[in-house]
């Protein structure tokens, strides 16, 4: 029965006529109408095989031989109308009527076209039936083949049972050796329950441990925060020395005397100024402050003392206005400095009392930082361009021709004089060491006092100072030929060109000098003989550990 039904399915798909619309026959219509078509264009009309194709075959389409099919499966087609051939002259053929026609040739063409694709995938469905059909009888033979012979059958039967039995065999063999993984894995997991067990023993212990360093490690820390606070209460502030002191001490007058030695060349136009200084209403009040009758005429009377006289009244307004020891801080206000003289006080009521050196060492520290605020440093520095303006304006009037540097001539006197004597006095306060600038000759000289008369100089003095002639501006030696008194007199004192430094000791009311002063005299009688090595005036002239210079009464 199925073979008979396989061979009937061959049989059908053996002969498929072609499908009558692939045919490349002209229709007959175009022949009835050719004529007409030559007489209006002059031309013959094309062959309809020229623009009405074959239809190409689709990509999933099957093999034409395919797509022969039983005649009794295959769609009816309806046979194409032929209309009646007449014939036409040409008188009587319409272009529009052709043009109809012609697009109505088109449109059952596309229909004929549809139609075919549509009989092509009706073929491609029974194709595919087709083949499973024969897929199907040929198993059912294989089979029936194999009933057929029972000892094949048999044999079939036997291999497929030794196959499931040599499977069983191999199931229990993986199972046997997944039991024994199973055993290992329980015996490594004992292992691992064991050791986790103690690691976390360890563990406990190790954070009992830490906790107990935690809080060890936080009393250090606040033992170690006291100590260093300790340290920072025992140790004193970074302390400026004696030497760097001295040494811009030296150098600010030095700079005075240089710029005194450039700018004060012609000192005609001085002595005019000094002699009208008394009695010309419009002088500057700072020179009639700085300035007595006896300068005046000493003065006069030395041409050569009238650079001495400048380099006096600069010292002298420096030492006034920023160098005095009653100056706190220069720069700062009155009423930061009450503030603060206020709290020093109020420190000696403390308990426990605070000693002079823990004051002075809380006074260093709160200066230094104040002078770390900008707007400290610009009003120091206003100030100091105040001081500048009032000296320049003092010195232009002894001197008229400085007056035509203008403003680059005051500003010149500020960076070589005011801003070091700015520096030198804010480093005085910064230090715990307390410095004392003595602007006039001291009284209480061993030589001065012993003889009663604190204006004479005596031979001894030269060791203690620095003293020049005023007559010849040069430098006194202990082996300079003077003519020296019974009682060692030498000269009369006339002013202080350079002030003593000292730096006053805490235990006692005496300093060291750290810088000699360098006094000018009015000796007795001129000096016989020029004086060997003249040493630069302004040089540094200072050491330390010397004698003690008893404070100023």
């Amino acid at each position: 029965m199925l073979d008979t039904d396989i061979e009937l399915g061959q049989s059908s798909s053996k002969s498929m006529p072609d499908h009558p619309y692939v045919e490349s026959s002209e229709p007959e219509s175009f022949y009835r109408d050719a004529n007409a078509i030559k007489g209006m264009t002059g031309h013959p009309p094309s062959s309809p095989s020229s623009w009405v194709h074959v239809i190409p075959e689709e990509k999933d389409a099957p093999p034409r031989e395919s797509l022969k099919e039983d005649p009794s499966t295959r769609p009816v087609v309806p046979p194409r109308t032929q209309k009646p051939q007449t014939k036409a002259s040409t008188d009587d053929i319409d272009p529009k009527n052709l043009r109809t026609e012609h697009r109505n040739l088109k449109k059952e063409y596309e229909d004929a076209r549809q139609e075919l694709r549509t009989a092509w995938r009706e073929n491609r469905e029974q194709s595919l039936e087709l083949r499973d059909l024969k897929k199907q009888n040929a198993h059912l033979k294989e089979s029936l083949h194999t009933q057929a012979d029972p000892k094949s059958y048999k044999d079939q039967i036997m291999s497929e049972r030794r196959k499931f039995y040599e499977h069983v065999d191999l199931l229990e063999d993986h199972i046997a050796h997944l039991k024994h993984q199973l055993e290992k894995t329980k015996l490594h997991m004992d292992q691992l329950t064991f050791q986790t067990r103690e690691a976390n023993e360890e563990k406990a212990a190790y954070e009992t441990k830490l906790q107990n360093l935690q809080k060890q490690n936080t009393r250090l820390n606040e033992d170690l925060t006291e100590c260093r606070d300790d340290i920072l209460r025992l140790q004193p502030p970074s302390q400026i020395p004696d030497s760097k002191i001295a040494e811009e001490y030296s150098s600010l007058y030095q700079q005075i005397a240089s710029w005194v030695d450039d700018e004060a060349d012609d000192t005609q136009s001085m002595e005019a100024r000094m002699a009208d200084l008394a009695t010309d209403k419009e002088a500057p009040e700072l020179l009639e402050a700085y300035l007595d009758a006896d300068l005046i005429r000493l003065a006069k009377k030395y041409s050569d003392a009238e650079p001495l006289v400048l380099r006096y009244i600069i010292q002298l307004h420096l030492h006034r206005i920023i160098l005095a020891d009653d100056i706190y801080l220069f720069g700062l206000d009155e009423h930061n400095i009450t503030m603060l003289r206020s709290v020093e006080h109020a420190m000696d009521a403390l308990e426990p009392k605070r000693d002079t050196l823990t004051i002075q060492r809380w006074r260093s520290e709160t200066l230094q930082a104040l002078a770390k605020i900008d707007g400290f440093q610009s009003e120091q520095q206003r100030q100091a361009t105040i001081v500048s303006k009032e000296l320049w304006a003092a010195l232009t009037y002894l001197l008229p021709e400085l007056a035509t540097d203008g403003e680059s001539g005051w500003k010149r006197l500020h960076e070589m004089i005011t801003t070091p004597a700015v520096r030198l006095a804010t480093n005085m306060r910064f230090s715990t060491s307390c410095y004392r600038i003595i602007a006039h000759l001291p009284r209480n000289s061993s030589s001065s006092s012993s003889h009663g008369n604190n204006n004479v100089i005596y031979h001894p003095d030269i060791q203690r100072y620095t003293i020049l002639d005023v007559a010849t501006q040069k430098v006194l030696r202990q082996d300079s030929v003077l003519k020296i008194a019974e009682d060692g007199r030498i000269g009369e004192y006339v002013m202080v060109v350079q002030p003593l430094l000292l730096r006053m000791q805490r235990d006692s009311h005496g300093g060291i000098a750290l810088c000699k002063p360098t006094v000018a005299i009015k000796l007795d009688e001129p000096m016989a003989k020029k004086a060997k090595g003249v040493r630069a005036l302004g040089a540094l002239s200072s050491w330390f550990g010397g004698e003690q210079e008893p404070a100023r009464s």
